[in-house]
């Protein structure tokens, strides 16, 4: 930079870069708030914010780039860390953690088919777990599925934008950000 510059206000501004974390539909479906989901965690924001989805078709995938922190055993759940830190719950139905909790290891898990496994890294996109929803709704269990961010320094440190589409999306469109 040279001294008129210098002189006359000419300064080299430091520009700030915000990180953005996309996250996308992880099922086609449409789009709905979480004060919608018919259970009190998930609705009172009790473990974090989020969205939910009322999917149309059982293939879930991963609505972020980064690592499998939890894939449940029983098929109906999975979390997914950011390589910012940002962690992400996707609970396939509610109460449907009931399916397959009294099921032995031996036996196949019912309703769910898991692609994954827990320390896998993916990537937006990478199917992580095929649900039957026919099955599940043939058990009286509703398929609503919360999307939450769960780890509360992300929560409510960082910025979470409002839902940006609701109604019928695909999986892959990005339905808030996290900055």
């Amino acid at each position: 930079m040279g001294f008129f510059s210098k002189l006359f206000g000419k300064k080299n501004k430091q520009e700030t870069v915000v990180d953005v974390l996309n996250v996308c539909a992880p099922v086609d479906g449409e789009v709905v708030s979480t004060e919608k989901v018919k259970d009190e965690t998930f609705s009172q924001n009790m473990i974090g914010r989020g969205f939910a989805i009322i999917p149309s078709s059982g293939e879930f995938v991963a609505p972020i780039d980064g690592e499998l922190t939890l894939v449940a055993e029983t098929g109906h759940a999975f979390s997914i860390k950011s390589n910012s830190g940002v962690e992400i719950l996707i609970h396939i139905g509610i109460d449907t953690v009931n399916i397959n909790s009294k099921r032995k290891p031996e036996e196949p898990i019912k309703g769910f088919e898991i692609h994954v496994k827990t320390g896998d890294r993916v990537k937006t996109g990478t199917p992580v777990i095929t649900a039957d929803l026919s099955f599940i709704k043939s058990n009286k269990l509703d398929t609503i599925t919360p999307v939450i961010i769960i780890n509360n320094e992300f929560s409510t440190n960082k910025i979470i934008s409002d839902i940006l589409v609701t109604g019928n999306v695909t999986k892959g469109t990005k339905i808030i950000e996290v900055k």
